[in-house]
């Protein structure tokens, strides 16, 4: 049956107190001059169901959250959304069921979960997880998710749009969402038909890739001059038996020349190998030695500096020895009068050692002299013992040289002459050997292609084969509501004809709606071309969006939402009494039809009298806005809103 869904009231809190307004009956217009708050309360309704709401700079700056009590099929539901200027947390949603009286999680609006869209999208008995994919020949984009917002574009017509476009039809790449959105709100399509057409389109993109890859590794392939696998194949066999013919050819060298390696030769290669150790050995020990004397010079040097510095402190003793001080020649006091001991001196009253020996002291005669020089001479000895052996180890040294020299022309003379001439069929068949190993090394690389192109060219099989299956079923799928699609669009044709006809807008002498695209044509040519802006697409909007509800609550077979929000239908319709009078005809007529089962929500400027007897009317002025708690600066200071970007559901300009 169609979906029921109601706005019972909208609640705001401002800084200046509580905000209600309550809507109870079919058809409900708020009706006031430009400024007085009209659009601005719409596009709160669009933010309070977690919409992108164009708010004016009254909300933002003193409206503090927006509540709604809305009621779809057998729910009913109290969603609360905070606004603040940055609009930091403006993404979470508190709801409350007022069914069973109880605080459900905070939702979001936002792609977190839990998700307000999928709350909204369950109560109206919609899946929450459908893709809406294009459904162009050759496309490969699995689609987009579908919303509630994507709904909620069939169930609000802002200002900025009512003249303009219809559920997002001004962008071509909404088209596929706008399309599917009808097809399941009317029973055209089902979950199992819009699951097909994404997977058809990711299988699709998928065989693409596939077959894309298949292509490049075949063209790798032929660059490297292999047509088919069995060449490569070929071509290994080749480069393998090649291999195998230069291992024999070295194996039958090395046979060849084993027998040189007899007894005498190999004794005389462990002699060579002695002595190239020995010599070695003797090489180190003589660097050794070498180092130790240059060690013992140095030390040898350091002494002698030591025996001239202690001979020049002798002298210099013996030298200031014969002066007698009178005065100190530090403090330069008298040391003459102050009494001396027997063989001290004078100035330290020390035991005078020059006069303790007698006299002068010869160096020869110094204790440490002494020792340093037996130092010295023990280091001479040291280092002619040094260079007796260094002079041996040179001569064992060449000794050994000369005995590695005769070995290896020994060896040399007894294996020349039957290596030489197998050294250029080894080094031959070594170069071949290689070469085969780098040949097998690529083919290896190029059989792996071969094996990926196998591989791939099976995934591209596979996937035709998938995306062949998978349309079959789509087209299955789509069969089975091939009649539905027909009556559905034959009475939606028959009800756009009688309500434009009804309306009567103006140059329109045939109406239907297009079986692609499901927008309305006029005298045979699509709306947005037939007239630009205007009084005309303005009634074309309201005539479509009339019959596409009244066919909805006729068949009562559909999930078409019974709710429409329409914001200044008679914006472009200038002074034409008699169209707006038309428009409203239609829409009361309907109301009165449904009754409780519709809800209408019109924003307008001031109507005609008359027209109060047929709906319910919320009046309001500058004096008395809709956001009356907050005061009015008056028609000289409205900003209007800008118009809207094409987002979710359409935002408008403000009244």
């Amino acid at each position: 049956m169609t979906t029921s869904f109601r706005l019972n009231s909208i609640t705001l809190q401002t800084t200046q107190g509580t905000v209600e307004h309550r809507f109870s009956g079919a058809l409900t217009v708020l009706a006031g001059s430009v400024g007085v708050g009209k659009s601005t309360l719409f596009e709160l309704v669009k933010y309070g169901l977690g919409g992108d709401g164009l708010l004016a700079e009254v909300v933002t700056k003193s409206v503090l959250s927006v509540s709604l009590d809305i009621s779809i099929n057998s729910n009913n539901y109290l969603l609360t959304r905070t606004i603040t200027p940055t609009h930091a947390d403006a993404r979470v949603v508190k709801v409350v069921d007022l069914v069973e009286q109880f605080n459900l999680p905070d939702h979001f609006t936002g792609s977190d979960e839990p998700s307000l869209s999928s709350l909204l999208l369950a109560a109206m008995d919609l899946p929450d997880d459908l893709r809406a994919a294009t459904t162009q020949s050759g496309s490969t984009n699995p689609g987009t998710r579908i919303s509630f917002y994507d709904v909620f574009k069939y169930m609000y017509v802002s200002q900025g749009n009512i003249n303009e476009q219809i559920a997002g039809s001004g962008d071509s790449w909404y088209q596929p969402k706008r399309k599917a959105v009808f097809e399941l709100l009317f029973g055209l399509t089902n979950p199992t038909i819009l699951d097909l057409q994404s997977e058809v389109a990711r299988t699709r993109g998928q065989y693409e890739q596939a077959q894309h890859d298949y292509l490049v590794v075949r063209q790798f392939l032929e660059d490297s001059n292999t047509q088919n696998r069995i060449e490569a194949e070929v071509r290994q066999h080749e480069a393998l038996q090649e291999k195998q013919n230069a291992e024999q050819i070295l194996a039958r060298i090395q046979t060849s020349i084993s027998p040189t390696l007899d007894h005498e030769t190999k004794t005389l290669r462990e002699l060579l190998a002695e002595s190239e150790r020995n010599t070695a050995d003797a090489r180190n020990n003589l660097t050794i030695l070498i180092q130790q004397k240059q060690d013992f010079i140095r030390e040898r040097a350091l002494l002698q500096q030591d025996i001239a510095r202690t001979k020049r402190m002798i002298d210099a003793g013996e030298r200031l020895a014969k002066f007698e001080f009178a005065v100190c020649p530090r403090c330069m006091q008298d040391v003459r009068s102050r009494p001396i001991p027997d063989h001290a001196c004078r100035l330290c009253l020390q035991q005078d050692p020059v006069e303790a020996q007698g006299g002068t002291q010869r160096p020869e005669d110094n204790h440490e002299l002494l020792h340093l020089e037996d130092q010295i001479q023990e280091f001479d000895t040291q280092i002619f013992s040094m260079e007796v052996e260094i002079a041996n180890l040179f001569e064992v040294v060449s000794s050994r040289e000369s005995l590695i020299a005769d070995l290896s022309a020994q060896i040399e003379l007894r294996t020349s002459n039957r290596i030489t001439p197998q050294l250029q069929a080894f080094a031959d068949a070594t170069s071949k050997r290689a070469q085969s190993d780098l040949i097998i090394r690529e083919i290896e690389k190029t059989l792996v292609q071969w094996d990926r192109a196998d591989d791939l060219e099976l995934k591209a099989v596979s996937l035709q084969d998938r995306l062949a299956s998978l349309q079959d079923d789509l087209s299955a799928a789509q069969n089975l509501l091939d009649s539905r699609r027909i009556e559905i669009l034959d009475e939606l044709d028959d009800e756009f004809h009688q309500t434009a006809s009804a309306i009567g807008i103006p140059g329109v002498h045939q109406a239907s709606i297009n079986r692609k695209t499901y927008l309305p044509m006029l005298n045979g040519i699509a709306f947005q071309k037939f007239s630009p802006v205007g009084g005309v697409r303005t009634a074309t909007q309201v005539a479509y969006w009339v019959s596409l509800m009244n066919v909805a609550l006729r068949r009562r077979d559909t999930s078409y939402p019974a709710f429409l929000l329409l914001d200044s239908p008679r914006t472009s319709l200038n002074d034409s009494d008699d169209l707006s009078s038309a428009l409203y005809q239609r829409l009361i007529t309907m109301a009165d039809a449904a009754q409780s089962r519709v809800q209408i929500l019109i924003g307008d400027n001031e109507l005609p009298a008359h027209y109060r007897k047929d709906y319910m009317q919320l009046d309001f002025d500058y004096d008395h806005p809709t956001i009356y708690t907050l005061h009015h600066p008056g028609r000289e200071a409205v900003t209007l809103l800008n118009a809207a970007p094409p987002d979710d559901a359409g935002t408008s300009p403000s009244d």
